[in-house]
């Protein structure tokens, strides 16, 4: 039997009475919340979590601590079996130490700690602590240091380091009983390595070091994993090996290192035994954003999703509470949930008119994993007049037959085929047929001559161009215009054109920008007449006369089409 599997019969009674230790006599119950101030005997109601730690250590442990919403500096508790309880919105900033006593639980709270100290630290003679449910962090400290217990537990939290040397770090110092650390459904991320252990040495050798790991993502710059019993033992006597059993988890790139002994002799070892565990890969393939402590699984995190299995009596729920209590479950402290996209639909059309494209705009909906592995690949459109399209960009546009109430349907659908909830929004469509408007001077293929000449006198006048027409439109004409090209003679592939200009004749533009020439319309006109003269002169050659409209109600454009809104003559 190796080293690490030999516990003495003093020790296992130690671990249960260190899990099972009652209550003390007289317990209080503290209730922290901000502004309360100093706390003890009767007074139970504390100001922060300093104040309930000076009247605790005052007495003999087991009290239960309830703290509020708020904000609160770091503590030190001297005595054991306490119960710190938080919620939503109870923040620490400092560091929350434990030094003696029994098993205590810290739970619903989280802990920040912007120096190069650890956040939440378990140390001399403490049983050992229970943290459940909590977000816990360090910029240059470990999230979690254990230099004592061996009835550790963390279980459903977010232990992070920014640059210590661990996320979570155990150590066993030389002359210091074992310690047993285990975690489960938790992540530990960032520093050196996610989860570090290392036993050092001496006149006594530190004590063995043993890690229960179950449903953990372990993940650091260096290391998931670092068990170092290097300098654990004396060359003679042995000891300080560590050992991990890792089921269900994620820890990347480990490395153990133990002491050798001196010709073998007084050898310690450091392993890490793994059962259903994802222990090599690229970390960019399996979390979402490692580069920024985001450890979480990416949808498309294909080894780990659904590789895991359940082991009897650990967490039923990830470290965010997802439940996670059958199989097949997903390696790590996080079980996948592809959260459903968001819809958000929007009008792009300035005035939406009946019969005219109508542009709607998708480009507000989102999708959480859209970064990591997801994203939006459809956007399904259905719209009032039972019309329905699905497109892969987030535009689409729509004509509505009729004007009135209309409205349009969305429905975002991501990477994996989870659909959003529907997204509707509602418009009022008002007229959108354009007038219809006829030309009926000239006449299409017409030859026009450009002089005359009076057959008496002999003498040449040039030929007044009147151009006209009729229009109409349910809601009444507001303007027609015209445009006026002429024609190039023989085949071209030119996109520049010849429009007349009445302020400066013929102009070459793009043949995209017409000039738009403005027709008077006669004021009392049931047929709504319309006339144009042309007052610069124009030279021989081929033309095309083109006239639309606009209504009262501002659509634009000729119901009537080339047939009766466009003709071709001749200037000879």
């Amino acid at each position: 039997m190796s080293r690490l599997g030999r516990r003495s019969s003093s020790f296992a009674v130690a671990v249960v009475a260190g899990l099972v230790a009652p209550a003390a006599a007289n317990a209080a119950t503290y209730a922290v919340s901000p502004g309360a101030g100093a706390c003890g005997g009767a007074d139970l109601a504390c100001g922060g979590l300093a104040e309930a730690a000076t009247a605790a250590n005052a007495g003999a442990g087991g009290d239960t601590i309830n703290v509020a919403a708020g904000t609160y500096p770091g503590a030190t508790f001297n005595v054991g079996g306490l119960t710190i309880h938080g919620g939503p919105g109870v923040a620490v900033r400092g560091t929350v130490e434990f030094t003696a006593g029994a098993v205590s639980k810290l739970s619903k709270v989280a802990v920040g700690q912007s120096g190069a100290v650890d956040a939440v630290r378990v140390t001399g003679t403490s049983a050992g602590i229970e943290l459940s449910d909590a977000v816990v962090l360090s910029q240059y400290g470990s999230g979690v240091l254990i230099a004592a217990g061996a009835a550790n537990r963390i279980v459903r939290s977010l232990v992070t380091s920014g640059g210590g040397p661990s996320a979570i770090r155990v150590v066993s110092t030389s002359g210091t009983p074992p310690k047993v650390v285990t975690v489960e459904s938790t992540i530990a991320g960032g520093g050196g390595s996610g989860i570090g252990a290392v036993t050092t040495g001496g006149l006594a050798a530190g004590g063995d070091i043993t890690l229960i790991l179950r449903h953990v993502t372990a993940a650091g710059a260096n290391n998931g994993i670092l068990l170092d019993a290097s300098d654990g033992a004396m060359a003679v006597l042995g000891g300080g090996s560590i050992g991990a059993t890792l089921t269900d988890s994620i820890a990347l790139n480990n490395a153990t290192r133990n002491n050798p002994g001196l010709a073998g002799i007084g050898a310690n070892s450091a392993t890490i035994d793994a059962t259903r565990s994802l222990l090599t890969g690229d970390a960019a393939a399996v979390f979402a954003n490692p580069a920024r402590l985001n450890f979480r699984l990416r949808p498309d995190a294909v080894a780990a999703i659904g590789q895991g299995g359940v082991t009897a009596d650990e967490s039923t729920a990830d470290f965010e509470g997802e439940e996670r209590a059958t199989a097949p479950t997903d390696l790590g402290g996080d079980e996948y949930n592809n959260a459903p996209p968001v819809a958000k639909i929007a009008v792009k059309t300035a005035t939406p008119r009946a019969t005219q494209a109508v542009t709607f705009d998708a480009g507000g909906s989102s999708d959480r994993e859209a970064g990591y592995g997801g994203g939006i690949t459809q956007y399904q459109w259905t719209f009032s007049d039972g019309k329905a399209e699905t497109t892969a960009g987030p535009t689409v546009s729509h004509a509505f037959p009729k004007e009135g109430d209309a409205s349009a349907q969305l429905v975002v659908v991501d990477r994996v085929g989870v659909a959003s909830a529907p997204a509707t929004v509602a418009l009022k469509l008002i007229d959108g047929t354009p007038p219809t408007v006829g030309i009926v001077k000239p006449t299409n293929n017409q030859k026009i001559k450009l002089f005359t000449t009076n057959k008496k006198t002999k003498k040449r006048t040039r030929t007044k161009l009147v151009f006209g027409g009729l229009s109409r439109d349910a809601n009444g004409i507001a303007q027609i215009a015209l445009t006026l090209e002429k024609i190039k003679s023989g085949a071209s592939k030119s996109k520049r054109c010849n429009f007349f200009d009445p302020k400066q004749g013929i102009r070459v533009r793009s043949c995209q920008r017409p000039v738009l020439i403005a027709a008077r319309l006669k004021k009392v006109s049931t047929t709504g007449e319309w006339s144009y003269t042309i007052k610069r002169n124009l030279t021989r050659g081929s033309y095309k006369l083109s006239a639309v409209g606009v209504d009262k109600t501002g659509a634009s454009g000729n119901a009537g089409g080339a047939k009766i809104g466009v003709v071709k003559f001749k200037l000879i």
